[in-house]
């Protein structure tokens, strides 16, 4: 999360360096000033915290990128004072996305919002609406260098990177100094790769460049040199720049005058025409966090009119790295509540002159981590994208497909004599999302799924009789939308030779040797457990079945001894597997009595045949 920390809070560049004291104030102190890799090696070097301190080593956490031990931090600041700020949950649920635990996250922002939040569902639901389909494929995945917001100029790609290793190291993150450079993009290799040149690169960071429609003029990104204080702490605002070409050589590097030392401006793009400058600023006035502006560039090169573009496009929390294309809609990054995790990338359609509510463009191009930087040749169906995803910063190209619809064709057959089966429900999980459709099977076996492309799906039936059938699903991007695929039932009685059709009653049950019981008694003798190990076998081959166990006795005795009697057999038995392992979800139990017997012997004078033929246990499969 380099990109997002550098972005998310003005820079305390040249910090001055702190003792490494181990003490609670020290550590408080050195994350006062924002040295937070410090005061994350003095907090953990401390045997315990008070709730300041645990609130503060998860803040830390976060702003250095570390969402695993943010989410882990937050839980014991959480559970030391449940009395946190708004800003806390929101912090806390961001982190909880960036380690895919989205439960705990839809918790805390339902909280936040005080609305019910399902940042998956929701995403998957209004995905399959979105225009465009992305797919991304990264640029020197291997590297280990920070790559990001590429630009393009002269078929080439300008962006930033921390590759020079001679370069001074940034405090925040020991890592060099981020400068431009420019390459050639080759499948997905960065090649030709080389400084930008001319007085472009300091020894601060440079970064996000955008070039004029004519090639002459650049705008690029740079931390102030000078430290201005702001309330308590001094820091170094980031600053947009300007550079002319003059001959082959750019020069005449100039501050822009829409900058201030009391606030960062950032993140430049240029309107096709050339007549508009986008940029992200923090300047007093906002809807809070970064904005995203527009001023008019002059023909003398000067900067004037900012204006903030409105709630149809900014918010309360970050909107950064504009790009406007070809047609005027304008993209950029935000980390909203709805957001899957950290920045993610928004388009605003231009309509009339007036930028429309901006909405998410999906999972396809979002992730759980950052995702910025966006920039397209609609024209090619090509783009970039830059993203933390895989805990760098780097690259990603981008293919531009139309958003169209996917469906998964399928039939339910039995897979013993390939007939169809009706009746069969069948559930669609979609791994990546946790969303759970169902849909039953028609006359001829058939059902049908809308999904998404580049997705996994796990296929699952059930229906009473058979063993559950499933099947794992990818669905790629491909010309072809329709995926077909066939789910096989083997009927229980098919499967296994205990489990057997009961015609008298229309059930499928688990046919076991009969248990037998001490007189008067419903304890599990050692004749009975062995033979309940089969039915426990049975189950545990079959894990999603469920057995109703129901005790029968015959007609001797009363008729409420008889059932008191059967009660107390059945949840022997219960008892007796679930001690097995088997859970007791799986299982229910019912002591009949006399009130189902198999013959019509309802007198003492049946033989003792018919009396033994109606002592009996049934294990009936109920799913």
């Amino acid at each position: 999360m380099r990109t997002y920390t550098l972005f998310f809070i003005l820079l305390t560049v040249f910090q001055a360096g702190f003792s490494q004291s181990k003490s609670l104030k020290e550590a408080n102190k050195l994350f006062a000033n924002q040295a937070y890799v410090e005061a994350i090696a003095a907090y953990e070097d401390e045997e315990t915290l008070d709730s300041t301190a645990l609130l503060n080593l998860a803040n830390a956490y976060y702003y250095t990128a570390d969402a695993e031990n943010a989410t882990a931090a937050f839980a014991k600041a959480w559970s030391s004072n449940p009395n946190q700020s708004l800003s806390t949950y929101f912090k806390y649920a961001d982190a909880a996305k960036r380690t895919n635990n989205y439960d705990k996250a839809n918790e805390l922002l339902s909280i936040y919002t005080g609305e019910t939040i399902s940042i998956l569902q929701d995403a998957e639901a209004t995905g399959k609406d979105l225009p465009q389909y992305f797919v991304a494929q990264p640029l020197d995945v291997s590297s280990a260098y920070d790559d990001f917001g590429a630009t393009y100029f002269d078929r080439q790609i300008v962006f930033a990177s921390n590759r020079n290793t001679e370069r001074p190291n940034y405090a925040w993150d020991g890592k060099p100094f981020l400068d431009l450079y420019y390459a050639t993009v080759s499948g997905s290799a960065l090649t030709d790769v080389g400084l930008f040149p001319g007085s472009i690169n300091t020894d601060t960071h440079e970064s996000n460049a955008v070039f004029s429609p004519d090639g002459k003029r650049m705008f690029f990104t740079r931390t102030s040199p000078q430290l201005t204080r702001i309330e308590k702490n001094k820091v170094g605002v980031l600053q947009i720049y300007s550079a002319t070409l003059v001959g082959t050589k750019w020069s005449d590097v100039k501050l822009l005058e829409i900058n201030n030392s009391k606030y960062s401006v950032t993140h430049p793009a240029i309107s096709p025409d050339g007549e508009w400058l986008y940029f992200s600023s923090d300047m007093p006035g906002g809807f809070g966090g970064f904005d995203i502006y527009k001023a008019q560039i002059n023909p003398d090169g000067s900067i004037t009119n900012a204006e903030n573009l409105g709630a149809q496009i900014n918010s309360d929390k970050l909107e950064q790295f504009p790009f406007i294309a070809q047609n005027g809609d304008l993209y950029f990054a935000s980390n909203r509540v709805e957001g899957l995790g950290g920045l993610d990338i928004y388009r605003s359609v231009l309509e009339d002159g007036n930028f429309q509510k901006a909405f998410n463009l999906g999972a396809s191009l979002n992730s759980n981590a950052d995702d910025f930087s966006i920039i397209l040749n609609e024209k090619e169906e090509k783009g970039f994208v830059s993203s933390n995803r895989t805990g760098k910063d780097k690259l990603y190209a981008l293919t531009i497909y139309p958003n169209i619809d996917y469906l998964v064709l399928g039939n339910v057959d039995d897979k013993k004599t390939s007939r169809p089966i009706e009746g069969a429900e069948v559930t669609m999980f979609n791994a990546e999302t946790g969303s759970v459709l169902k849909a039953v099977s028609a006359k001829d076996g058939s059902f049908k799924f809308e999904v998404s492309p580049n997705s996994s799906y796990n296929f699952k039936t059930n229906k009473e009789g058979y063993a559950p059938a499933e099947k794992e699903v990818n669905i790629e991007y491909s010309p072809s939308t329709k995926t077909v695929i066939k789910l096989e039932m083997l009927a229980y009685k098919d499967s296994d030779s205990l489990i057997v059709y009961n015609e008298r009653n229309n059930t499928t049950q688990v046919n076991l040797e009969k248990i037998y019981f001490d007189f008067d008694k419903a304890s599990i003798r050692n004749d009975a457990a062995l033979i309940l190990n089969k039915l426990v076998t049975v189950m545990q081959k079959y894990p999603t079945m469920k057995v109703e166990v129901a005790a029968h006795t015959d007609s001797k005795g009363s008729d409420s001894y008889n059932l008191e009697l059967s009660e107390r057999r059945a949840q022997a038995t219960k008892a007796y597997l679930i001690s097995q392992g088997i859970s007791e979800s799986r299982l229910t139990a019912k002591g009949y009595g006399e009130t189902d017997l198999i013959n019509d012997c309802n007198s003492i004078n049946c033989s003792d045949a018919q009396q033994d033929a109606n002592r009996r246990s049934e294990f009936t499969i109920i799913n």
